[in-house]
């Protein structure tokens, strides 16, 4: 079958359509024209040489005539038959030229539709993202426009700079609180509220992208609405008008609007949460940070992916087509060195730059892998596990789609490839990858979050509250029970003790005095009213008697901010010193709930531990372990709002007996861990917080060694732990398995869903 975008080429009259655009541009010192597809919104950028030629095609003159014609006028840099016939050929393909006759006109219309199912199908992208137009909003931007259009303004960016420093400064000051309300954000009760948020800002959002660009009369011709996983309504804007600017710095904003926006709001957002107490204002003012923050720095800031990132990063660096740019690099790359087809040649317009084009190229494939993985996971997990079937029809699908490609790809070039060559680099390259899942051996073993603990440790609080008047130990000192470390004074308590001294002396002498004069009835009374002032005496010295705190047991003090404590005043409950015993600290371990079973075939291999911060390892032996795992917090330095590596959540519920008496237990008199690490803990705060996802906690015993790289064992020190010993796999085997597990356990999630 004769291909009708080549047949006849020298002789045809092409016309490019009447509605087609152009606009110059200059990218890096070089000219270039988008092209505007006005009836279809769609925008193309192309060279000098190209723009030459596709205006000169009038219907009145053949491409002999127009090469001859570009051979005269531009010389050495004039189109050659071949690349007039391709970029012929594309513009058929996008249907920019006009129809000679209705036989052509069915010809393309057919080879339109031929292209079509060439494309593949994405089909997971058009469930997950699905997309519903909502018609024009450029009526309604231009009213906007005229109202809001100052937030475009130069005067309003220094306002918009000075309320993100004085945001990021309240977010410094109380990054602490935010990280304990973390875990509130993802509790499944705040899921609705967090995607009425989300959805909220992505709508600010698009309407900075549409005000900025009718600030610059860019039309903005379409808006809807895109589904991300069936759950969580986005709107979008078509801003692609955006590209017909001649000058970089108008596009660059109207990129950035989006961001600029959200930014503000988040920013705003963040005095609020402040300002305000538990209750709606401040969790929606929560929401409103995280969303914005998370979102906008891993989506729409990321120039990997084709959000506004991108746009900014290209116009930034003057490469138009980056993206393209960076497949065909990867493409002539595979091709040339991978294949063997040593006549790829690069085009000039990627070859002069690229190197920065490969880079942007290779980072950008691996970026779409992870995010290919991530919303394969997210997909598995729609409608409890049953999403595993959308994942396995969208593999299905994309392995069929790859391979179609690759046998069109092999059938066009034959001639240039040389199958035993090409043959010989790919098992080498799939060798190279292989080997390491081949050659190297692991002993996969639950890596497991431990902390340094001391059982027997004395938690000194305040019991009376007052200024603290003398110091008379220092951190790592070794004390005697019994021994005075701190001196506190409150007059009013001392006065208030003086001042029942008195009463009582009183009251005795007028209790005399009442039975020496015969008054029983008054003597019964005021030996009552003495019963009273010394039971409120006791009571007010032994207070008053806490003042003066002293060591419970021998040991060695701990508390970074010893030194600042002269001259402060302590609260009651405050922790002032913490005294550790000279003996062998014990390991605290948490198992993580996938990680139970193997943890409980192998606990008698022993352990391996590295504390963070310490190069150090040292062999453990592990002694006991709990009867089941729960979420709650075995060791406040293992928290992540105290800087461990467990994450936490507000709890959704109040702790069982149980897990209340294994705390009391884990922590008698309180914990000192925060101040042997120089903190100050926030029990207050970290009550109502509980792991994300249950662990189970385990006791190790340590040899006899107490110092590790020549620094002693502090309560709190946290690290990782492994099994030692245990079963030895080949990587790639260890990875099949737990790839294999991973489906199983997602079918059977689905299958008990269906089930139920």
């Amino acid at each position: 079958m004769p291909d009708h975008a080549v047949a006849e080429f020298s002789s045809r009259r092409p016309r490019l359509r009447s509605d087609v655009r152009f606009t110059f541009q200059e990218h890096g010192g070089r000219p270039s024209y988008v092209l505007e597809d006005v009836a279809k919104r769609k925008y193309f950028q192309v060279g000098l040489p190209e723009y030459h030629f596709l205006r000169s095609l009038d219907g009145t003159r053949t491409v002999r005539e127009l090469l001859g014609k570009s051979a005269r006028v531009s010389g050495q840099a004039a189109l050659g038959e071949s690349q007039a016939q391709s970029i012929l050929r594309w513009a058929i393909d996008h249907e920019l030229l006009e129809s000679e006759n209705v036989d052509q006109d069915d010809r393309r219309g057919q080879h339109a539709v031929e292209q079509e199912k060439k494309r593949p199908k994405q089909v997971l992208q058009e469930v997950l993202f699905l997309k519903i137009p909502l018609g024009n909003p450029d009526p309604f931007l231009r009213v906007a426009e005229r109202w809001l259009g100052w937030i475009a303004s130069p005067w309003f960016f220094f306002v918009w700079l000075g309320v993100i420093l004085a945001a990021g400064y309240q977010m410094a000051v109380h990054w602490r609180a935010f990280l304990e309300s973390a875990g509130g954000a993802i509790l499944p009760g705040n899921w609705i509220f967090l995607i009425v948020t989300f959805s909220l800002l992505k709508l600010i959002h698009e309407l900075g992208h549409g005000i900025v660009a009718k600030r610059f009369k860019v039309p903005v011709p379409e808006w809807g609405l895109r589904m991300l996983a069936l759950i969580s309504p986005l709107t979008y804007v078509d801003a692609s008008a955006s590209w017909r600017l001649t000058t970089r710095w108008p596009r660059i904003c109207v990129a950035g609007a989006g961001m600029y926006i959200e930014l503000l709001v988040a920013a705003l957002a963040v005095f609020a949460w402040v300002e305000t107490g538990p209750g709606f204002i401040n969790t929606l003012a929560y929401n409103a940070i995280f969303a914005a923050s998370v979102v906008t720095v891993l989506f729409n800031a990321n120039p990997l992916m084709r959000f506004d990132g991108y746009y900014i990063l290209s116009d930034l660096i003057q490469i138009p087509n980056l993206a393209m740019k960076g497949q065909r690099m990867m493409g002539w790359f595979g091709k040339k060195y991978l294949l063997g087809m040593k006549d790829e040649v690069l085009p000039q317009a990627i070859a002069e730059r690229k190197w920065i084009i490969g880079t942007y190229g290779f980072l950008a494939s691996i970026w779409k892998i992870i995010i290919w993985v991530g919303i394969m996971s997210m997909a598995s997990s729609l409608f409890k596990g049953a999403g595993i079937v959308i994942v396995f029809a969208a593999l299905v699908g994309a392995i069929y789609s790859s391979l179609k490609r690759l046998v069109m790809f092999l059938g066009s070039s034959r001639g240039r490839l040389k199958p035993r060559v090409a043959a010989l680099r790919i098992g080498a390259f799939t060798l190279l990858v292989l080997l390491p899942f081949i050659l190297i051996p692991v002993s996969p073993s639950p890596k497991m979050a431990t902390v340094i603990h001391y059982p027997e440790k004395a938690v000194m609080r305040v019991e009376c509250p007052g200024f603290v008047s003398e110091v008379l130990c220092a951190n790592g000192e070794t004390v005697d029970e019994g021994q005075l470390l701190v001196r506190m004074e409150n007059r009013m308590k001392t006065a208030e003790l003086e001042q029942l001294a008195l009463d009582i002396r009183r009251s005795e002498i007028q209790a005399r005095l009442w039975l020496e004069e015969g008054h029983i009835a008054s003597h019964q009374s005021e030996l009552e009213n003495l019963k009273g002032l010394r039971k409120r005496y006791e009571s007010t010295k032994e207070l008053v008697d806490t003042l003066e705190i002293r060591a419970p047991r021998s040991g060695v003090v701990h508390g970074d901010r010893i030194d600042t404590l002269p001259g402060r005043f302590l609260q009651a409950g405050e922790i002032v010193v913490t005294v550790v015993p000279e003996e062998q600290p014990e390991l605290m371990l948490t198992v993580a709930e996938d990680d139970i079973a193997s943890f409980r075939r192998r606990r008698d291999d022993g352990i391996t531990l590295k504390l963070k911060g310490n190069r150090d390892r040292v062999d453990a032996t592990i002694e006991r372990e709990e009867t089941r795992a729960t979420t709650s917090l075995p060791h406040l330095a293992l928290g992540a709002v105290s800087g461990g590596p467990l994450a936490l959540r507000q709890r959704a519920t109040m702790q069982s007996e149980r897990e209340r008496g294994l705390a009391r237990e884990r922590f008698p008199g309180g914990d000192g861990s925060r101040v042997a690490a120089g903190t100050d803990p926030e029990d207050e705060a970290l009550a109502g917080q509980e792991l994300v996802r249950p662990r189970l906690v385990a006791h190790a015993r340590l040899p006899e060694t107490r110092v590790l790289s020549g620094s002693p064992l502090k309560e709190g020190e946290w690290g990782y732990a492994k099994l030692t010993g245990g079963q030895r796999y080949r990587l790639g085997e260890w990875v099949i398995d737990k790839g294999f597990t991973w489906v199983k356990h997602q079918f059977e999630r689905a299958r008990n869903v269906g089930g139920n």
